[in-house]
């Protein structure tokens, strides 16, 4: 059951990251007057909540002091992510590093991903990684 915990931690932070590409995208059609910015918005909100499970799957499966820190960032920093873009009125140089969170979140998806599915996952050749007991 832990093996699948660990399976699904992974492998929703690729979903995630997968989420967070499209999510360029949706921002470009809203910002060139494509479409509005509600699709982006409900994206956000998804990748949110992935966030979010991704934790708690960090906690049930994993149980490592590294899944569940990175897993916690994952989530703490994906609320601070869809709280951003309501201060543009108020201070629009902090609203601005939403794109640039954007990017760390990726970033931090990728390496989640990567823990126990892909090349850095425990018996992935030259991985070094073992899994968990």
């Amino acid at each position: 059951m832990r093996k699948a915990f660990c399976t699904a931690y992974s492998g929703l932070a690729w979903l995630a990251l997968a989420l967070g590409v499209l999510q360029f995208f949706l921002a470009g059609l809203g910002i060139f007057g494509a479409s509005s910015f509600s699709a982006h918005e409900t994206a956000g909100y998804t990748f949110h909540t992935i966030a979010v499970i991704v934790f708690l799957l960090a906690l049930a499966g994993p149980r490592t002091g590294r899944d569940i820190g990175m897993g916690a960032l994952f989530a703490v920093l994906a609320t601070v992510q869809i709280y951003l873009p309501e201060l543009r009125g108020d201070v629009p140089e902090l609203a601005a590093v939403h794109p640039l969170l954007a990017l760390l979140l990726l970033g931090l998806a990728a390496h989640i991903g990567r823990r126990y599915i892909g090349s850095g996952a425990p018996g992935a050749p030259g991985s070094g990684a073992t899994a968990p007991a």
